[in-house]
């Protein structure tokens, strides 16, 4: 899937449903084993860095607020 560049709110999108279909599990990676014992290994995983793209997703909404004439979200650092 290509991610669309020149659109930020259109970039946001498409990273948010990508989002969705990590956390639900549709773009999962699946590998079985099996060893000569008869012993049969299943893993799942994907390689995806959720904070990444919850950054990313971010920055593009911003820039997309950004460009509709509005104000961009910002954030605090708040001591614990």
């Amino acid at each position: 899937m290509a991610i669309e560049q020149n659109d930020p709110c259109a970039r946001a999108i498409q990273l948010r449903e990508i989002r969705d279909k990590l956390i639900t599990g549709q773009s999962l990676v699946e590998f079985e084993q099996e060893s000569g014992n008869g012993v049969r290994r299943r893993a799942r995983y994907t390689t995806a860095d959720l904070g990444r793209l919850d950054r990313e997703i971010l920055a593009a909404e911003n820039a997309c607020a950004i460009s509709k004439g509005g104000r961009p979200r910002r954030f605090a650092i708040v001591p614990r």
